[in-house]
């Protein structure tokens, strides 16, 4: 089945196939299911694997905020699917309290991935697959535009969050003036603590005047990544 998601129309089933699993891993090879196990569960025909897909994606292919080498090719996987009818499954995903689709939870998952690898220069992984994830950061904005307006606020929330963490690649910063009303509008006004953060941390960033800056005591889910150890 191939996915026209921006960007490219890949088909998730050959990136599967291309990825030689054996020479990446992710955190804790010997306790976590495999990347691809962990990959192909996403799109489960039950509901349950799925949700575990998700929260063993976090734990082991994001570990605490890390960067392996399955993850530029795991964070591929993800776009390719964002569009597949089976990501509206619902769910508590990650350190979200909130029902919402899965498709949210993959777009924030995939701005996570990108702060994590552009707010440090040298990046929270072997220079290497920092730089592999780096390297898709204009696939992730491409993957994320079509639910900038989507219907579903949570959605919306997940994908300007996805599509605004991206604009700190030089190249993609000319997308700046068309998210900064979106963020101020999507992001500030979020039910969700770390979402309003990181819209007033976007502005600042891109030197708009961001008004009240929130709270300063920052989500620690957030900040400190998925802290559950394993048992996965």
């Amino acid at each position: 089945m191939t996915i026209n998601d921006g960007s490219g129309a890949s088909d998730p089933w050959a990136l599967l196939l291309a990825t030689d699993w054996n020479g990446v891993e992710h955190c804790c090879p010997n306790v976590a299911p495999a990347t691809p196990v962990i990959l192909a569960g996403l799109l489960d025909d039950d509901e349950d694997v799925q949700r575990t897909a998700v929260h063993n994606l976090g734990q082991a292919v994001t570990h605490q905020n890390t960067i392996y080498g399955a993850t530029a090719p795991a964070a591929r996987f993800v776009i390719a699917i964002l569009g597949h009818p089976r990501t509206t499954t619902s769910g508590i995903y990650f350190h979200e309290e909130r029902r919402r689709p899965m498709r949210a939870a993959l777009l924030q998952w995939l701005g996570d991935l990108v702060y994590d690898a552009t707010y440090d220069e040298d990046g929270p992984g072997e220079p290497d697959d920092v730089a592999a994830v780096r390297a898709i950061l204009p696939l992730i904005y491409e993957a994320a535009r079509p639910y900038l307006a989507d219907p579903d606020l949570l959605i919306r929330e997940a994908a300007v969050h996805a599509a605004a963490m991206t604009l700190a690649a030089p190249e993609l910063a000319v997308h700046i003036p068309e998210l900064v009303p979106l963020v101020r509008s999507t992001l500030s006004t979020s039910d969700y603590r770390g979402y309003r953060y990181i819209a007033k941390w976007c502005l600042v960033t891109w030197g708009v005047e961001p008004g009240p800056l929130p709270d300063s005591r920052i989500s620690a889910s957030w900040t400190d990544g998925y802290s559950d150890d394993p048992p996965f």
